[in-house]
């Protein structure tokens, strides 16, 4: 650093322009940061643009930590996020601001005119919790429907009065509506318009209470968004962060949950040993009468782990306990999930019987449900079981299925390009069992990543309800 901080060091031309594009390494940008927030006059005038985001309500006093031991606080979480967000969504936000002639309107939000006017801003404040609550309602189950209420709410929140008599409050409020309009967005998989909101809504919290529930929400959200885009390690910096607010305020269940969320995270980092513990300490806390779904996932991602770490003995004694919950609390898709991690553990303990009727009717299950990906990666496991019997004109014909399919809905070429690779082993006698675990290591890695003509799919990987 340059001449100005302590003993007069300020970061120099070039580490601004790393920090602001977000290319510094951690230790670098830690620095930065800690700069940063102290309110110098000198950097925030090289940074003026940056400066407007950050440093909106004057410079940010670092509070005492949550926790012993935590490090993460959320001054620097908001001011790295917005300086991370500025290159790449600046620009973009005031284009669409000037088409929609507003500041990060949503495409999806009525025209003001078509919302009714409230009485009050009690009122329009209490509307606002309703369309939340609505909103939570329909993740999943109606995705559109979703974005559309959020953004009504939205546009409530900003029609308020900015003189209300709580200013605070009226930040808070928007801050936790323009949240859950990011993510509804990450949800149906419009991670830019979700980035966006979410950098909207750590705009407004800056301005708000400091309610530490507020900015566990923002943070949850954040690592899950983090988590679609790769950023591993950030979603687990942030995840520990919410966990250590729970924990200060006594909250086992969201404690439990911040620790199945980050399980999951590590384990989509392919780390499944690492994710074991996390996940077996998240389910040894969260209250299943609270909220039961969160044990299916707790319970399905820790099976998965132990599938991939071969621990066989431990996931058929644990899918054996847990099977009423998959028939009791389980989703859609939870059942043929469940059917072929059956498979993947039978074929583990020698049980090719077994494996094979587990995998063909997870197979047709995820066919039904128009999920190639998830339907190519059951017959992946097939493909080695039939590999180890001998049966390579059978896997010869699924990898030909898989490759048509794929063509036919444009789904990425690096998959077909594996699958192509694996029939050229086959057509040449060469075919081994690690080549196949390599192909769906592969198309695993592309799960999370939509196609031009299709919709991501989450048929493999396991999640938290958010």
């Amino acid at each position: 650093m340059a001449e100005g901080d302590r003993g007069g060091r300020h970061p120099s031309p070039t580490e601004l322009d790393g920090f602001l594009l977000g290319e510094l390494p951690p230790r670098q940008t830690a620095s930065v940061v800690a700069h940063l927030v102290r309110g110098c006059a000198v950097c925030q005038q090289r940074m003026a643009s940056l400066a407007s985001m950050v440093f909106a309500d004057g410079p940010i006093a670092p509070p005492k930590p949550l926790v012993s031991g935590a490090e993460y606080d959320f001054p620097l979480f908001r001011a790295f996020a917005a300086a991370r967000l500025y290159a790449e969504t600046r620009s973009r936000e005031k284009a669409k601001a000037r088409r929609r002639g507003g500041y990060g309107f949503p495409k999806e939000v009525p025209p003001l005119e078509a919302v009714p006017s409230a009485a009050g801003a009690s009122e329009s404040m209490r509307h606002c919790e309703v369309l939340l609550q609505q909103c939570r309602a329909l993740r999943f189950a109606d995705v559109e429907g979703m974005i559309l209420t959020a953004s009504l709410a939205v546009t409530l929140a900003e029609r308020l009065d900015a003189n209300h008599e709580d200013p605070r409050e009226l930040a808070d409020l928007r801050a936790r509506v323009w949240a859950e309009l990011g993510n509804a967005h990450r949800i149906a998989d419009d991670l830019g318009s979700a980035e966006a909101a979410l950098a909207r809504a750590l705009e407004l919290s800056g301005h708000g209470s400091g309610d530490p529930l507020l900015l566990a929400r923002l943070a949850d959200f954040t690592a899950s968004l983090r988590n679609e885009q790769h950023g591993f390690e950030e979603a687990h910096r942030l995840l520990d962060w919410v966990y250590a607010i729970y924990r200060r305020l006594g909250d086992r269940h969201m404690a439990g949950r911040a620790l199945i969320s980050k399980g999951l995270s590590v384990y989509l980092a392919l780390d499944a040993e690492q994710a074991i513990p996390l996940l077996q300490q998240g389910i040894a806390l969260v209250d299943a009468t609270r909220d039961p779904k969160l044990i299916v996932s707790g319970v399905h991602g820790l099976l998965v782990c132990l599938v991939d770490c071969e621990r066989m003995a431990e996931a058929r004694a644990l899918l054996d306990a847990g099977r009423a919950l998959y028939d009791v609390y389980g989703e859609r898709l939870d059942a043929p999930r469940a059917r072929w991690l059956e498979g993947r553990i039978a074929a583990g303990l020698g049980d090719d019987a077994a494996a094979e009727q587990a995998f063909l009717q997870a197979c047709a299950s995820f066919q039904e449900a128009d999920l190639p990906l998830g339907t190519a990666l059951v017959s992946l496991d097939l493909a080695a079981l039939w590999l180890r019997q001998g049966r390579t004109a059978e896997i010869k014909g699924a990898v030909d299925e898989m490759v048509a399919i794929f063509r036919a809905r444009h789904v990425h070429r690096e998959a077909i390009g594996a699958l192509l690779l694996l029939k050229k082993a086959l057509q040449k006698d060469r075919a081994t069992a690690a080549l196949i675990q390599a192909v769906a290591a592969e198309l695993r890695q592309l799960e999370g990543l939509p196609g031009p003509d299709e919709k991501r799919l989450r048929s493999y990987r396991p999640s938290v309800d958010k």
